[in-house]
């Protein structure tokens, strides 16, 4: 099994599933868009820790080649969009 590969897939989707979560709630969801979101977001998060593992196996079991490096990326990047977010609303406010 190539842990890589799946590192990599893996890490596109928490990236497409955060970031769709948030392209299709509106500012009041209810009904269906809440559980739509909340699934959206809760892959996002499984799908994430899911790419890290992969990558720490991959890395551990030596294979060769750049995907087992996109999910860690991808996950930085992720967390570092909302806390650059988090910081501007913080100083929007002040």
């Amino acid at each position: 099994m190539n842990y890589g590969k799946w590192s990599a897939i893996l890490g596109v989707i928490c990236a497409l599933t955060i970031f769709s979560s948030y392209a299709v709630a509106p500012k009041q969801p209810e009904g269906m868009m809440v559980v739509l979101i909340q699934i959206l977001f809760f892959t996002s998060i499984v799908s994430g820790i899911l790419g890290l593992i992969f990558s720490f196996i991959s890395f551990k079991k030596k294979e060769k080649g750049f995907l087992k490096m996109i999910a860690p990326i991808i996950v930085i990047l992720v967390i570092l969009t909302f806390v650059i977010s988090f910081i501007l609303t913080v100083f929007s406010f002040l």
